[in-house]
């Protein structure tokens, strides 16, 4: 049996309606290092959105990094499987993966390099650990491995358009450029099967892929950056022959298909998912047992058997805040009831309120951030749809231009259903400072006449 730990989108270097996270990402960081102290794990997949930008912060980067130090300084021979995601840049996150492979730290870097698999399995006590990229490099290795359980996980980043090209086997002079994630899944899904096969041919029963797409069925949340259109969606069915697929992409924990698990977010990253638990998965490859079927609320389950059995048990992550959202009265924030409990055990909480009052309350967010210092959202959609058009009136001065500050908070609430004062305030400023440099350009002046 082989058992590794699944998660994805960490977002390393994400902020939260402009707030760092990082504090909070180490939190659950740690937390999945305390779990990959236990000695039975063999690696630690991670399938995309290491960091929340393609050129990552400088705390992200120490983050990671001190992460991987610490997983390696506690279990040596723990292998660290790591794709990239939409929100990664490939080459940045791919960088020194030669020398880092030599270390058991495996960086996917571009697509075309994603169909030679990393080879992993225990050997018997006492002869070692065989690992590597590619065919074993002796004999007397795969001797050893006869009759014990290995694992050939493939590692394919997303799929940015043009990153693989189909239309080879016909032939043709020049080959396609693929460009819809239906496309590059497709021909993607085509060559991972070659290389399964071959290597089912060479004595490894098992095939792990790791992958960052996202599958048709799945459910997404708001902190996604999700395309538009059925071709962007990729039909699970393509990978049917895999043990298992770690998937990254979508941030809600979920069953994809018959054989594929998104990890989700170790933390909530939007108000849509507040209340929602968060999980990595402990996958156990090879499994002889039957323990049943459960879904992704906790528990175990096991995938359809192809050369063996799959187990994924959910492993809960704790957040160092919540995420919450609440939904009341402006009075019922503003002057909390001893006996609201939802609301005092919220205090400590990431909050979102939609006050339902049938009016705008002025400068709600400013308000009440006094009494609850991470109040980051305040929605006053009752109030917007009573307004008739959903949006309130600009101030226009009689024969006049549109006031372009009001024009600026009506943009803030129609994106955010609230204009953040900070933001306003700086607008007001640069605008006024954009007004007083232009007063102060030179003008023509007659001949003669002073100005």
């Amino acid at each position: 049996m082989l058992k590794f730990l699944h998660t994805a989108d960490l977002h390393l270097g994400k902020t939260f309606y402009e707030l760092p996270l990082i504090e909070d990402q180490s939190y659950a960081l740690d937390q999945i290092a305390e779990i990959l102290r236990d000695p039975s794990y063999r690696a630690l997949v991670i399938a995309g959105d290491v960091y929340d930008r393609s050129v990552p912060s400088p705390e992200a980067v120490r983050l990671f990094g001190s992460f991987l130090a610490r997983l390696k300084s506690q279990n040596p021979s723990l292998e660290l499987l790591i794709i990239p995601g939409n929100h990664d840049s490939p080459a940045r996150l791919g960088f020194g993966r030669e020398l880092f492979a030599e270390l058991g730290i495996h960086l996917a870097g571009e697509a075309e390099g994603s169909f030679e698999p990393v080879i992993l399995r225990a050997l018997p006590k006492g002869k070692g650990e065989f690992k590597g990229k590619g065919e074993p490099k002796g004999k007397g290795e795969m001797e050893n491995m006869a009759g014990n359980e290995g694992c050939a996980f493939f590692l394919l980043p997303f799929l940015n358009p043009g990153s693989l090209s189909g239309g080879t086997e016909d032939d043709s002079p020049e080959p396609e450029l693929l460009r819809s994630q239906a496309q590059l899944a497709s021909e993607a899904a085509r060559r991972l099967e070659q290389g399964r096969r071959r290597w089912a041919d060479r004595g490894i029963p098992y095939a792990v892929l790791a992958a960052h797409l996202f599958a048709g069925g799945g459910r997404e949340s708001e902190s996604e950056r999700i395309f538009l259109g059925g071709a962007e969606k990729v039909d699970m069915g393509l990978f049917g022959a895999f043990d298992y697929v770690a998937l990254g992409h979508l941030h809600r924990c979920q069953r994809a298909g018959q054989n594929g698990w998104y990890s989700g977010s170790p933390l909530a990253y939007s108000f849509d998912e507040a209340g929602s638990e968060k999980f990595v998965l402990s996958v156990e490859i090879g499994v002889t047992d039957s323990d049943g079927v459960t879904d992704s609320g906790g528990g175990e389950a096991e995938a359809p058997e192809h050369n063996g059995k799959t187990r994924v048990r959910p492993l809960p992550i704790k957040p160092l805040h919540r995420v919450s959202r609440l939904s009341g009265p402006f009075e019922r924030f503003n002057h909390p009831s001893p006996q609201d409990t939802e609301l005092l055990e919220a205090a400590e909480d990431y909050i979102e309120f939609s006050l339902s009052d049938s009016s705008l309350t002025e400068n709600a967010l400013p308000l009440l951030q006094a009494r609850y210092p991470r109040l980051l959202s305040v929605r006053q959609d009752s109030a917007r749809r009573g307004l008739g058009s959903g949006r309130p009136e600009l101030p226009v001065a009689p024969g006049g231009p549109r006031d372009t500050a009001a024009d600026f908070e009506e943009f803030l609430i129609s994106l955010y259903g609230q204009a953040d004062p900070g933001k306003l305030k700086l607008f007001r400023e640069l605008l006024s400072q954009a007004e007083a440099e232009e007063r102060e350009v030179p003008q023509s002046v007659p001949e003669g006449k002073s100005p």
